[in-house]
């Protein structure tokens, strides 16, 4: 008898980095003399970016993230490499920032956080991009930021980087990823689609046969944030992990609808409205008949047959009997997408504190929306200088950095109360909705009173009748007549 447990995969991550008023290869040599520290038996290393002079990358090597101490023991890393780099533009003069943020007013070209994940099997590769492509609208609006400037106009795009990229395009379904077949799919997509490397979309299988590469995520101003997009990414990969142990398939998603959802993404961000394809049960035909503003069936004056394939089926890719399309806003499917993956976080041993960057995006109330690290720079005006406000949030390590004091008195209420359920739920192993239904015994719910705490069917109150000529004590003229013909 032996046990097999489903762990986290490794990860590796390219941190997106900039340099204002000083030169990055006088940075990057002063840098490489002195060295960056190791992780996971290999060094971290700082690459320049290939087209933008001002931005390179520190990129670490494939490392285990999957428990408190590990993440504890990189993120001190990753810390002690980025206050390396920051010390090195100091120095020549200049000063570390994140791409699409400038401290001094001239422009900083918008980049982005790469993420590689690490997979032991063809399967589980294939399941993962299919995972991460269906919810890659959403990552998107979930790690979207717009250019910040001191004293300008918050910008309130969606995705700076995406919206402004000639590089980026929507990841395909491309089925298998061996070797063989993404040949294949390379030259068809270069035919049909103008594609010719696979790393142009947002989501790719990597070069070397085992990886996945995310290239979608805004670069961040926290560590925090990066932490929380490690770990979603992370529990997307061991959902993977556990559907391939299992032998379950992806749902196929829509293209044209993917195309929509991450153009949605790119402009608005979390205040976009999204649309999903719901496939409907075999005996339901909602969309065969078509009714006019009467409500007659337009067979009769000459529509479509009723079960007749529509217009649109080869586009849908099937009859419009099997398919129905709802609006769900984006704010919407990142709590449910989080609330998903619960199961995948508590394996992880994620704690509320660390999703907080996440959670408070999607969970607390208001119309604004709550702080992100970029909003840290405008809030500690007159404190501390822009620069040293961003040099203090890539290198806190702690779970929730300073987002978590500023999020917790913007919302001193539901902050506390958001943290608590999601320390319950993470303890308990099970989504959120599963606790926010229940109560406490002898207390009705949200959805009424419980079954066992319902009087019986014999004693309860039969509902006044509230139909025309009813009499003031609750029955009409008509029963009491009923009534009297009986006596």
């Amino acid at each position: 008898m032996s046990l097999t447990r489903v762990g986290a995969a490794r990860q590796a991550l390219a941190k997106g980095l900039a340099v204002q008023g000083a030169d990055r290869d006088m940075v990057m040599t002063a840098v490489e003399r002195r060295g960056l520290p190791e992780l996971g038996g290999g060094r971290l290393l700082l690459l320049p970016h290939q087209r933008h002079r001002a931005v390179m990358r520190l990129v670490t090597p494939p490392a285990w993230w999957g428990t408190r101490a590990a993440r504890a023991e990189g993120f001190d890393v990753l810390a002690q490499a980025i206050a390396a780099v920051a010390d090195a533009a100091r120095q020549a003069g200049g000063a570390l920032t994140v791409p699409g943020v400038s401290l001094d007013g001239t422009a900083v070209p918008a980049d982005g956080d790469l993420h590689r994940l690490e997979t032991t099997d063809p399967v589980e590769r294939e399941l993962l991009y299919q995972l991460l492509r269906r919810h890659s609208p959403t990552l998107i609006a979930l790690a979207g930021r717009g250019s910040f400037s001191p004293g300008g106009r918050r910008d309130r795009i969606g995705s700076r980087w995406l919206a402004d990229s000639g590089e980026h395009l929507t990841a395909r379904d491309i089925g298998p990823v061996t070797e063989r077949h993404l040949e294949r799919v390379c030259a068809e997509l270069r035919r049909r689609h103008g594609i010719s490397h696979l790393d142009r979309m947002d989501l790719a299988p990597a070069e070397d046969g085992r990886t996945v590469l995310v290239r979608c995520l805004d670069a961040q101003a926290t560590l925090a944030e990066v932490r929380a997009h490690m770990l979603l990414l992370d529990a997307l990969a061991l959902r993977a992990r556990g559907q391939a142990r299992k032998g379950q398939r992806q749902r196929p998603v829509r293209q044209d609808l993917l195309d929509d959802n991450r153009a949605r993404a790119v402009a608005e961000g979390l205040r976009a409205v999204f649309i999903e394809d719901c496939p409907q049960k075999p005996g339901r035909d909602r969309d065969d008949t078509r009714r006019s503003d009467t409500g007659r069936d337009d067979t009769r004056r000459g529509g479509p047959r009723r079960g007749a394939p529509g217009r649109d089926d080869l586009r849908r890719g099937g009859p419009a009997s099997e398919h129905r399309e709802r609006r769900r806003p984006a704010r919407q499917a990142a709590r449910a997408l989080l609330d998903d993956l619960v199961p995948e976080l508590a394996k992880l041993d994620a704690t509320a504190e660390e999703l907080l960057p996440l959670l408070s995006l999607v969970e607390l109330p208001g119309r604004t929306r709550p702080p992100c690290g970029q909003d840290l720079l405008r809030l500690d005006t007159g404190r501390r200088t822009p620069a040293e406000t961003l040099r203090a949030g890539l290198t806190d390590t702690r779970p929730g950095g300073p987002l978590l004091p500023t999020v917790v008195a913007s919302h001193p209420g539901s902050a506390a109360l958001m943290l608590q359920a999601w320390r319950a739920a993470l303890a308990a192993g099970e989504p959120l909705r599963h606790h926010r239904g229940r109560d406490e015994p002898g207390r009705p719910g949200r959805a009424g009173p419980r079954r066992e705490d319902r009087p019986p069917a014999h004693r309860r109150r039969r509902p006044p009748d509230k139909g025309p000529g009813a009499a003031p004590g609750g029955r009409s003229d008509q029963g009491q007549a009923r009534e009297g013909n009986q006596q």
